[in-house]
């Protein structure tokens, strides 16, 4: 009985790629689970209330999706594909930024400047740190290392009255004890002497 030795050896052949590969891939597999944990383990609120777009980290950075800093005040944001700029415009003093995908070197009411770390495109989401996200709306930024939350407020423009509370709120903590209504004791009865 003779083996065709042609056809076996193409199928061994893609086996022996496909095992490879999987072991060169393997050693990548936590790393990707780790981000995606610390990605979901932090989380980021703006005016006292959580951020309803995903939160990246990344390289130790944390980022936030732009539509998340519409509440920092009345702006608007628009996306160009060809320059992969983001144009946001308005806010109470009418500010106009002009930000580029990947790219430190921004635009601020038409002077250059530089930011600290690159927006960037995540499942076609714009993402901004938050520490641009603070610099360029003017929001004061404070990170919580024990809740893994950061803490993104700023004070209203128009007529110094402010919407956002003076400090972040908290998320609500049940008091302790059984949990659910309590139900009040039947009064007791009258005592005969």
């Amino acid at each position: 009985m003779r083996i065709r030795s042609g056809n076996n050896a193409g199928k061994v052949k893609k086996m022996l790629l496909a095992a490879t590969a999987a072991l060169l891939i393997s050693p990548l597999a936590p790393s990707i689970g780790e981000k995606s944990a610390l990605a979901a383990a932090t989380t980021v609120y703006i005016n006292g209330r959580v951020a309803q777009g995903e939160v990246l980290v990344r390289n130790g950075l944390t980022y936030l999706t732009l539509t998340d800093l519409k509440s920092f005040g009345d702006y608007s944001f628009r996306y160009n594909k060809t320059w992969r700029t983001i144009t946001i415009t308005g806010g109470d003093s009418g500010e106009r930024f002009v930000l580029t995908l990947g790219s430190r070197e921004a635009k601020r009411n038409g002077q250059n400047i530089t930011l600290e770390a690159a927006p960037l495109s995540y499942e076609n989401k714009t993402m901004v740190p938050v520490r641009v996200a603070a610099d360029l709306f003017g929001a004061e930024l404070q990170w919580d290392q024990n809740g893994s939350r950061v803490l993104l407020t700023k004070e209203a423009e128009s007529n110094g009255s402010s919407t956002a509370p003076s400090r972040p709120s908290r998320p609500p903590v049940s008091p302790p004890g059984p949990s659910g209504p309590s139900v009040p004791k039947p009064p007791s009865a009258p005592s005969i002497s």
